[in-house]
């Protein structure tokens, strides 16, 4: 194959460290249809199917401003680590992507970890886009965090 350009995958971490218990960050996420409902960085998010937690769980993710993603949990380490394989639909800028999040405790609170790993779409286009895009998740991301942590701490 000549002249072909290998697309490398990208790869983000934000960590935050937070004034929740980890079981209280933990219950957020572990309900895993539901994120939507404690963090406005997405239109919505639903259950596909019945199981709702642990591996093989599943969820469609509204994103904002467009979008959709689906999610299926792949890892699910009981009060400490979920990961996913993520399907997103043609109006996202990138193919698949992964996720690991994880949970330490840490003095009087957690340290939350989001590693995600993705493979923009258009080829070279891609990688002029793929800084953009690192830009942008990391800021939802850290939004993410951030309201999973006020939110975990008006559930202790």
């Amino acid at each position: 194959m000549t002249g072909a350009i290998l697309m490398p995958e990208r790869h983000i971490t934000v960590q935050r460290h937070m004034s929740a218990s980890t079981g209280s960050v933990w219950a957020l996420f572990a309900d895993f249809p539901n994120l939507a409902s404690h963090w406005s960085g997405l239109r919505s998010t639903s259950a596909l199917g019945d199981q709702t937690s642990g591996v093989g769980a599943r969820r469609r993710v509204q994103l904002k401003p467009i979008g959709s993603m689906d999610e299926t949990v792949t890892t699910w380490d009981e009060g400490r680590r979920i990961d996913t394989q993520n399907q997103p639909s043609a109006s996202v800028p990138f193919k698949h992507a992964r996720s690991k999040l994880t949970l330490e405790p840490d003095d009087d609170g957690t340290l939350a970890t989001f590693d995600y790993r993705y493979m923009p779409r258009g080829g070279p286009l891609g990688r002029l886009t793929g800084p953009l895009i690192d830009k942008m998740l990391t800021a939802t991301f850290t939004d993410m965090l951030a309201a999973t942590d006020k939110a975990a701490l008006g559930n202790q």
